[in-house]
């Protein structure tokens, strides 16, 4: 194989074997055309139109560097608020002298990437306290994470970056009223913790102290936020050298990002292979598939990441129309997840393309597993790009002793096309640099790709017109009355109004 199919930096290996000579071509000859532009998210560059702001989550990890005066001010920032988190975390540790409990509502960017990552983490180091994701408006998963948490130890983290996500504010009046009917409002109010970049409106709505609310900033766009304030949950429960892996792996792929051609990168090729697959090849979805169950909560994190940045149909200029935006994105664990859509995978009418996550080295006892789980990694690999036709599978049933004709039909159901390409990123060890390292490639992967489409994957104003539409709707159910709602809901209202008490 020649050297340009394999790209090893940061303790990760990406092999682009599983390709065709044309697919590649394209995606470097596309990537060549497009500006080095990378540096600009270390910058005061405004990346984020319709917002009005720079790109700064490269920024927040550990030992990074502006380029200006402004993006250098956000560096000193974030990493001296980064410091007073750590100290703060860790005497609240210390001081707890058992394991504390942890409730944490989040949304979106600031819940899944944290939660694919404690839950990554977990298989490797015991966490020091007992976390509860609260996450969706389900009654039941908050009566949950209530019924699991001892009031006397529970600690309250609010993660919202403008302290206006709905789904948040609304759990966290349901945990502060709980909290504070069993040790009292005062107390309740000491047990809370704000991550936001709205800190005076934090500590205005539930008046906790001060020095428990940890700022991000609004140039940091919630999908890639862990790396600053909204990551504490981290600090917590693995503490400040296990966070600090993780950043310097994320880091380490930064700087490839930042000192390589896009067309030479780990992510550049990764978003030129999806921009080629979509834009000249046709095909509108991506599978990722991750080998290991430590990866159990990434899926949701990456569909997230791809198609809440790359879901738009507007350019950047807020002006002009994109005819191609990105894949829909499909995911899951191996091996289980063959039992699923891997079907699809392998002989749908329209090709799929796909990326495999798996790590070399076991991270438990159970080598002879371990191996059987690479192999089923590389031997879905292998059949989706090479497959087996209807002719090879028709002898292979005839030497079975099946009829001719009876094999005939038996062999076109069992043959797969092929020519169905993957990627494989291979990481070295399950370890928290190796983890930092796959989630700032697949950031800068995606930030790349929507430059290729020339639409802004900082954004996401789609989702903002079903949450305003909600609060209407809530607001129709408590008050009787569809006035202004569409039709549709209002028919969906008037069953609601029979059925919902």
């Amino acid at each position: 194989m020649p050297a340009s199919s394999f790209i090893d930096t940061a303790g990760l290996r990406l092999e682009f074997t599983r390709h065709g000579a044309q697919a590649l071509a394209t995606a470097r000859t596309t990537l060549a055309t497009l500006p080095q532009r990378p540096a600009e998210l270390v910058s005061d560059s405004v990346l984020n139109g319709s917002e009005g702001r720079p790109a700064w989550h490269m920024l927040s990890r550990l030992h990074a560097q502006g380029r200006d005066g402004p993006s250098s001010a956000a560096a000193s920032f974030l990493h001296a608020e980064h410091a007073r988190m750590a100290a703060w975390a860790e005497a609240l540790i210390a001081d707890a002298g058992q394991p504390l409990d942890i409730i944490h509502l989040g949304a979106g960017g600031s819940e899944t990437p944290m939660l694919a990552l404690h839950t990554a983490l977990s298989v490797l180091h015991a966490p020091r306290c007992r976390v509860h994701w609260v996450a969706n408006l389900d009654g039941a998963t908050l009566d949950a994470a209530l019924q699991a948490s001892d009031p006397r130890r529970t600690w309250v983290l609010i993660n919202s970056k403008s302290f206006r996500t709905q789904e948040v504010m609304r759990n966290a009046e349901s945990v502060v009223r709980w909290l504070g009917a069993q040790i009292g409002a005062d107390e309740a109010r000491s047990r809370l913790v704000a991550l936001t970049s709205n800190a005076e409106y934090a500590q205005q709505r539930f008046g906790m102290p001060m020095q428990q609310i940890f700022r991000s900033l609004p140039e940091i766009g919630g999908r890639f936020s862990l790396w600053s304030a909204h990551g504490l949950v981290l600090l917590l429960a693995f503490g400040a050298d296990v966070v600090a892996e993780l950043h310097a792996g994320a880091l380490e792929m930064d700087r490839h990002f930042l000192e390589q051609p896009l067309h030479a990168s780990a992510p550049g090729l990764l978003a030129g292979l999806s921009h080629a697959y979509r834009v000249r090849f046709g095909l509108p979805l991506l599978s990722i598939g991750l080998y290991g169950d430590a990866f159990s909560h990434m899926p949701l994190y990456l569909q997230q990441l791809l198609m809440e940045s790359l879901g738009k149909s507007t350019a950047a200029d807020g002006v002009q129309p994109v005819a191609v935006s990105g894949p829909a994105v499909i995911s899951g664990v191996g091996t289980p997840v063959q039992h699923t859509y891997f079907q699809l995978l392998h002989q749908a009418a329209v090709p799929v393309f796909h990326e495999i996550v798996a790590v070399a080295r076991a991270w438990h006892g159970r080598h002879a597993e371990h191996l059987a789980l690479l192999s089923n990694a590389l031997g879905q690999a292998d059949a989706l790009w090479n497959g087996k036709d209807a002719s090879s599978w028709q002898r292979e049933l005839q030497q079975q002793g099946m009829a001719a004709d009876e094999a005939l039909r038996a062999a076109h159901h069992r043959a797969c096309p092929g020519g169905r390409p993957s990627t494989f990123i291979w990481m070295r060890e399950l370890r928290a640099r190796e983890l930092g390292a796959l989630l700032a490639l697949y950031e800068h992967r995606t930030v790349v790709e929507g430059w290729l489409y020339g639409i802004n994957p900082f954004d996401q104003w789609g989702v903002e017109l079903g949450k305003t539409l909600a609060s209407r709707i809530e607001r129709a159910l408590l008050q009787h009355d569809a006035q202004g709602l569409s039709a549709e809901t209002a028919a969906s209202l008037d069953y609601l109004r029979n059925h919902i008490e």
